[in-house]
């Protein structure tokens, strides 16, 4: 019976993930970043700029080094599978997140938490009272993942820390998987495939993604830990080789260095985009992440009506996923430059760490769980939140960027696409703009008082047309394209 209502926490996990993500995924705005890393995918896939020099605009960046190119890469292969449509990024990060969730379970799984009070039995043997096993708790760490905020909104803006997520989490699973594989040919294969996720995450990235690194000198910790050596050498080997063969190559020495000037040591020297205090990532990791978390096991313990004490292994397992988070949290503060999603590939670690430590409290109430009102009333909001997730999908209120993309349809027709247009100087580090011509219409933006081009944007408290310029679009609108005659 009671694992019966593991099935119906399962369902309503998986409705928690639809009700956080649906809804804002399912319309056309999103956030600049998105809109912008999705041009750069699309453009990879019609042939536009390459792997190791994509191509954002023919004006602004028209060689993209702020990043490392392998994002871009693998969601320009969604533009190739399924054509240049908007649904496309949506549907590349949802699967990307759905995967990272599966990961989650797959790493739960492997870690085989003890059942609680089975003292002198093996760790996976179910409870006689309950019939449960630890594995049935699988929905736990996934629903502590999806209640952080910050999860969801970077799934839902196509942000590239989804697709290092997926890294990172592959990459401590496959360490999991070397440090406890009894075969020594098995454990150097997960161990080596493990380096090959790190390096993954860091070419989409950067450093950020290599904190999965530290996953096999902590897992040394686990009671079961048949591997100390193995899982660290073949992890390491892996990942210097691919740098040695990645510093070999030209195109990618160069790509690499010029991202590590541009970016990595001008966030470092406060000379990029500073934030707002040089804490923010800890600010965040307590408000945002930890927090809640922490409702979630305080909800838990309020049920069962006490808090049930995890045995020792289980405690020393969540020591060793709280210090791998921390291990992907704590190297931000070096940047001067942080921001609330770059805690996202972390969040799976912290999210089986606490899972492992409040999961014993809700095994004590898993009986109750079932009964008759309880079980009702589970079922009940489960639905609720599908159809809320359904219902958000078609709500206006849900999307962004409305009044923006209204006067975007509204010039449409009269744009050529993959033109340069002239704007004003005063709204060229409106990148929003930028990316949206970028997105919808392979249309590049170009600042100048007497631009050369044959058309030109005209924008609300930015007019600096010349006389020769006229509309073709709704004069009223916010946007207003005009075009331009040359030799008057």
């Amino acid at each position: 019976m009671a694992r019966t209502a593991m099935k119906a926490l399962r369902l309503f996990t998986v409705a928690v993930c639809a009700a956080a993500v649906v809804p804002r995924v399912a319309h056309r705005g999103m956030f600049v970043d998105g809109v912008t890393y999705a041009s750069i995918a699309r453009n990879l896939a019609l042939g536009r700029g390459s792997f190791w020099s994509p191509s954002y605009t023919a004006t602004v960046y028209p060689r993209f080094y702020e990043h490392p190119p392998l994002g871009f890469w693998l969601q320009s292969w969604w533009f190739r599978i399924f054509g240049d449509h908007l649904f496309v990024e949506r549907l590349y990060t949802v699967t990307v997140a759905a995967t990272t969730g599966f990961l989650i379970a797959v790493i739960w799984r492997a870690l085989g938490p003890e059942v609680p009070g089975a003292a002198g039995r093996h760790e996976t043997e179910p409870t006689r009272q309950s019939q449960i096993r630890p594995a049935d708790f699988d929905w736990l760490p996934i629903l502590l993942w999806i209640a952080v905020p910050v999860v969801s909104w970077s799934i839902v803006g196509n942000l590239l820390e989804t697709t290092v997520s997926l890294f990172t989490t592959a990459a401590l699973a496959a360490s999991l998987c070397a440090a406890r594989d009894p075969r020594d040919r098995v454990a150097a294969a997960w161990a080596v495939l493990s380096g090959l996720c790190v390096v993954g995450a860091a070419l989409t990235k950067g450093p950020v993604g290599l904190f999965p690194l530290v996953a096999p000198c902590v897992f040394v910790r686990l009671r079961d830990a048949r591997r100390t050596w193995t899982p660290i050498a073949g992890q390491w080997i892996a990942v210097t080789t691919c740098g040695a063969i990645l510093a070999l190559l030209p195109a990618a020495r160069s790509n690499m260095l010029t991202y590590v000037h541009q970016q990595v040591l001008a966030a470092i020297a406060g000379d990029r985009e500073v934030s707002a205090g040089s804490f923010t990532i800890l600010t965040t990791l307590l408000q945002g992440v930890w927090l809640p978390m922490a409702v979630v096991a305080l909800l838990s313990a309020a049920m069962a009506r006490r808090f049930v004490t995890p045995s020792r292994a289980d405690r020393d397992r969540a020591l060793c996923f709280l210090v791998i988070g921390l291990a992907g949290t704590l190297p931000i503060l070096a940047s001067a430059k942080q921001a609330g999603h770059y805690l996202v590939p972390a969040v799976p670690a912290y999210a089986i760490g606490v899972a492992l430590l409040i999961y014993p409290t809700i095994e004590e109430r898993a009986a109750w769980l079932q009964t008759g009102a309880v079980a009702t009333a589970i079922t009940a909001v489960t639905a609720l939140l599908v159809v809320g997730a359904g219902a958000g999908a078609f709500m206006p209120g849900f999307g962004r960027d409305r009044n923006r993309l209204a006067d975007l349809d509204a010039l449409a027709s009269a744009l050529p696409r993959g033109a340069t247009v002239g704007i004003c100087p005063a709204v060229n580090t409106d990148w929003g703009l930028h990316a949206w011509f970028e997105r919808l219409f392979q249309v590049s933006l170009e600042a100048g008082e007497a631009t050369p081009h044959d058309w030109f944007l005209k924008t609300n408290g930015a007019d600096c047309a010349g006389a020769t310029c006229a509309p073709v679009s709704e004069p009223g609108r916010a946007l207003v394209l005009m075009r331009c005659r040359r030799g008057d």
